[in-house]
């Protein structure tokens, strides 16, 4: 395989598929009434149905994905994705019943699946020396794609409807597949014969358990809140557009701020402490939310989470990429599935919790949830000083 491949291109690329993928997660959120009005039925029905049916596609593709990537690289998986996302945004705005509008999150999850899979794998392939800085700068862009779409609603939604914003989404999808269709690879981004029985010798870490509950919880609460929380400030507050709007953008405006910060200010501190940090505040800033009096610092509060949040989730890719050094995309796909799967359990689950109750009292799941994350970024941070000490004791 030749190894004329330009670092920058690829970055450049990549960066345009986590903004897809921004796109694909804030759109439950950005378009629960519009989505309602549409289908003829309730908020939270759309957030339960939506999220399940994305989740429930992106778990199970994942593990394709992940052993695709480490046979052929991700070239093909990349370009695969980015078609169908553009597709199913296209599909999803003319969509007429709940059946059909279920089978186009369907197609959002497998197409998000397959970006997911194999944009991690391939910044850690170009970033070998620190992967978990490249992922926080590059996964920027992430929260740059989920905080554009509540702001184009905010203006596009009143006047053109949800049609005119899912049509100028579907454009951005379509980007990232010319890019990496034109694009060359670096050569140590695919394994040349993929065994499963090997692969399955790198799952023998009680590391890989961890991290995989890791962004059980953090994917979880990430989506939940993204999900739910614009109709919790609408409902405690009674705010309207595009008030409610602007203060969604700004929570997935913090995600990009608080990356900005992990892969410059804080690069120097160890990614399972920082994770360990982030966690701790991201607990804090749940709790604050809740119980705030007042819509100015119930928003303050979820910014400070968003901005928490932040590092979580590619601080901890970027420590597993630094740990397996092999079949590191069917390890990287393993623990995002989890991670999928945490979004589609909590977010849903609030969502249910929520019809039976009300949405604050959903909340209080939300930080149940946080807590457990604490807990296993603990446990985590435990293991990895441990073998840290082990392996320097070794080498002297």
């Amino acid at each position: 395989m030749s190894n004329d491949f330009s670092r920058p291109y690829l970055s450049a690329a990549s960066c345009s598929g986590y903004f897809l993928i921004g796109l694909v997660v804030s759109l439950t959120g950005v378009g629960l009434n519009s989505f309602a009005q549409q289908l003829s039925i309730s908020p939270t029905q759309v957030g339960s149905y939506f999220f399940f049916f994305i989740g429930f596609s992106t778990f199970f593709t994942l593990f394709a994905t992940g052993m695709l990537i480490d046979r052929f690289g991700q070239k093909p998986v990349l370009v695969a994705g980015s078609l169908i996302c553009g597709v199913a945004f296209l599909l999803v705005s003319q969509a007429q019943s709940l059946t059909a509008a279920c089978f186009c999150m369907f197609l959002l999850g497998t197409g998000s699946a397959c970006m997911t899979g194999g944009l991690n794998t391939l910044i850690n392939h170009l970033y070998p020396a620190n992967p978990a800085q490249a992922l926080n700068l590059a996964n920027m862009f992430f929260g740059l794609g989920a905080l554009s779409l509540p702001f184009m609603a905010s203006w596009l939604l009143a006047s053109f409807g949800i049609a005119s914003l899912l049509d100028l989404a579907s454009l951005f999808c379509f980007l990232p597949a010319i890019l990496f269709a034109t694009g060359r690879f670096p050569p140590n981004a695919a394994v040349e014969k993929f065994r499963l029985k090997n692969a399955a010798k790198a799952f023998s870490s009680p590391l890989v358990p961890l991290f995989a509950l890791i962004l059980f919880f953090y994917v979880g609460l990430e989506a939940s809140i993204g999900t739910w929380s614009r109709l919790a400030v609408v409902n405690k507050w009674q705010i309207g557009s595009p008030l409610d709007q602007l203060i969604l953008t700004g929570y997935w405006s913090s995600l990009v701020l608080g990356r900005l910060f992990a892969g410059t200010v804080f690069k120097n501190i160890p990614g399972h402490k920082l994770v360990l940090l982030c966690a701790a505040g991201a607990c804090a800033g749940i709790t604050l939310f809740i119980f705030a009096p007042s819509m100015y610092l119930g928003a303050c509060a979820l910014w400070f989470t968003g901005l928490c949040f932040a590092p979580i989730f590619p601080s901890t890719l970027g420590i597993a990429g630094n740990i397996f050094k092999i079949y590191t995309g069917t390890i990287f796909s393993l623990v995002i599935a989890c991670g999928v799967l945490g979004g589609v359990v909590l977010t849903t689950g609030v969502g249910q919790l929520a019809g039976i109750s009300s949405l604050s009292t959903a909340f209080v799941l939300i930080l149940a949830s946080a807590l457990l994350l604490l807990a296993m970024q603990f446990l985590a941070s435990r293991r990895i000083t441990k073998d840290y000490l082990i392996t320097k004791a070794t080498q002297s």
